[in-house]
């Protein structure tokens, strides 16, 4: 009776040991799932916070290209309109040709054949687009925003139309009704006088050469234009490093 109650006593301890260890098992399997789990999550905020940390170095490097071009567009802008002034005087002073030296009227209507153009610093925007980094801008109407404004902003239409303007109607123009005369030679720094018959330039004539205020038409009609576009992609780049500006707070939240 006693070996019966001893082995009885044996049997419960191994059944006992067996609940122990199952229950040892299943916790350490519990602690390991968790802590995987733990380790995935810290991961993923890892990957997370380096996604924005690109996030924040790439849209403040577009705002210092977007405030580029707006720096761009002011000295272009003020460069252009300078030149208008310039020529406007030159225009002004016909009035009294006989006060006017005709060389000194040359050089000075050489501004004619000059212009300014606006070319986006799109360098950052250009790789990001090549290398897929826009995909870090988590915001979709600010990326969509972004992508319209280089969209527009690259080489503006009356950029390439002044370019035209200048190239093949206001050139041809300049040498004809300016440049073909001793004083235009003289500017380059020849005198033609003993080999050619050319003339000196006839001012009071000029006031009433039709090909001379085409000329000047297309000079300020072509310019003012450009600077009105210049000043319309101002105004939307301002307006995008705002956006941009409101989504870096956001992200140093």
């Amino acid at each position: 009776m006693i070996k019966f109650f001893r082995n009885m006593r044996r049997r419960s301890l191994t059944k006992n040991k067996f609940y122990k260890y199952l229950l040892y098992a299943i916790g350490e399997i519990v602690l390991v799932v968790i802590g995987i789990l733990i380790a995935l999550q810290i991961n993923n905020y890892s990957a997370y916070q380096k996604e924005r940390y690109k996030e924040t170095v790439l849209l403040s490097n577009l705002s210092n290209e977007i405030e580029l071009d707006i720096q761009q567009i002011d000295n272009s802008t003020k460069l252009s309109t300078e030149r208008l002034n310039r020529l406007d005087s030159i225009v002004q002073s016909l009035k009294n040709t006989d006060s006017i030296d005709k060389l000194n009227f040359i050089l000075q209507s050489f501004e004619l054949v000059m212009d300014q153009y606006f070319y986006s610093n799109s360098g950052i925007f250009d790789e990001a687009v090549s290398s897929g980094k826009m995909s870090y801008i988590q915001n979709d109407s600010l990326r969509q925003t972004i992508f319209d404004y280089y969209r527009n902003a690259d080489e503006s239409d009356n950029d390439g139309t002044t370019r035209l303007i200048t190239d093949e109607l206001i050139t041809p123009l300049f040498i004809e009704t300016l440049f073909m005369s001793a004083e235009g030679f003289s500017s380059l720094g020849m005198n033609v006088q003993d080999v050619s018959d050319l003339q000196s330039i006839d001012l009071e004539a000029l006031k009433s050469n039709k090909d001379f205020w085409k000329m000047i038409l297309l000079k300020f009609g072509s310019n003012q234009e450009q600077i009105l576009r210049w000043q319309q992609i101002k105004v939307r780049a301002q307006k995008l490093n705002q956006q941009i500006e409101k989504e870096l707070n956001k992200l140093k939240q």
